[in-house]
């Protein structure tokens, strides 16, 4: 009778530990849990760097997807504006942060594929050093200029330039930017000349746009939307195959007669990334969260409403493309006359 319970004892034993290992699997086999059970991620809040100043879109294109992610993890998103030297001085700190996907930088066209190639001192390797957690939005960008000037169309623009012989002025958010190299690149392609002035931020641009400290500028719609509205700041042409729906009465640059400048401006997108050592489940858990905030109704209105462009891609073909466009960039910077 002693062996039988004893027997009988064990056997119940083995089956309560295969119970509970059958429990344990059910649970990490149902959406998320795996990845929570081994790494909480996030659990304290993250930051955003953003290499701007504040103001346009620099500012708002990482806030109001960091609006959406605070939603979607129940985590605070925090963004935190590190301007200066082109946004080298944002991806020089997100780089002495530690690498575990609590800070990740909001980078533009020229912090990852521009800089490289502009500033070769400062021995920044961006493919090599970060790694993309998704692209956001392409940027439209708009060739506009201060309102108190006769100028009402691009053949204008540049007839007006042609006049100055490289006294006009053009701003862009700072030296590097590709507000900046747009400006060049339609010097470059329409034979003119002009200074250019940078900024600390796209916000300062603009106002120092509307007061005429400089005469013109190739930016995106968020950036000049208030100046476009009060009167201050005219739009003569968006450089996009499409009009912008926020702006239907502005012609492309090929319906402007300039559809060169098309191929001549690259396109401007914004991009999360993180260092390239952070742990890859927590590269994918962002990027997977990303990728779905970027669907929702009222972020794709948002954007929209800025003059914004959801380009949502993630993974090895984002870095592929990332590696292309630096080519690209590296021989247009080439003999292109730039005043840094």
């Amino acid at each position: 009778m002693t062996n039988t319970l004893v027997a009988l004892h064990r056997a119940g034993l083995r089956c309560r530990v295969v119970l509970r290992r059958l429990v344990v699997t059910a649970i990490l086999a149902l959406p998320g849990m795996s990845s929570q059970a081994s790494d909480s991620y996030p659990d304290q809040p993250v930051h955003i760097v953003v290499p701007y100043g504040g103001g346009g879109i620099a500012d708002q294109v990482p806030r109001l997807l960091g609006n959406q992610l605070q939603r979607h993890f129940g985590q605070a998103f925090i963004i935190e504006s590190k301007p200066g030297a082109g946004g080298l001085i944002g991806a020089d700190y997100l780089l002495r942060q530690p690498a575990d996907g609590y800070t990740v930088l909001s980078a533009a066209t020229n912090n990852l594929v521009i800089n490289q190639f502009l500033f070769p001192d400062q021995k920044l390797d961006p493919l090599e050093q970060f790694t993309p957690i998704a692209k956001l939005v392409s940027v439209p960008l708009l060739i506009v200029v201060n309102a108190e000037l006769p100028i009402r169309s691009l053949d204008e623009l540049i007839a007006y330039l042609r006049v100055q012989k490289g006294d006009a002025n053009y701003g862009s958010p700072s030296a590097g930017t590709l507000p900046h190299l747009a400006g060049a690149l339609l010097l470059q392609a329409s034979n003119t000349k002009a200074v250019h002035v940078p900024y600390r931020g796209g916000g300062a641009m603009v106002t120092g746009l509307g007061a005429g400290e400089v005469q013109f500028a190739v930016i995106g719609y968020l950036s000049v939307q208030a100046m476009l509205q009060s009167g201050r700041v005219r739009a003569l042409a968006v450089v996009a195959p499409q009009r912008l729906a926020v702006l239907p009465e502005v012609p492309t640059v090929q319906e402007a007669g300039w559809g060169k400048l098309l191929a001549a401006i690259p396109d401007n997108w914004w991009m999360l990334v993180a260092r390239k050592d952070t742990p890859a489940e927590r590269r994918e858990a962002l990027s997977s969260a990303v990728l779905s905030v970027l669907q929702t109704p009222e972020l794709v209105r948002q954007y929209e409403d800025a003059g914004l462009q959801i380009n949502a891609q993630a993974g090895p073909a984002l870095e592929q493309e990332l590696w292309q466009e630096a080519q690209v960039w590296q021989e247009k910077l080439q003999g292109l006359e730039l005043n840094m």
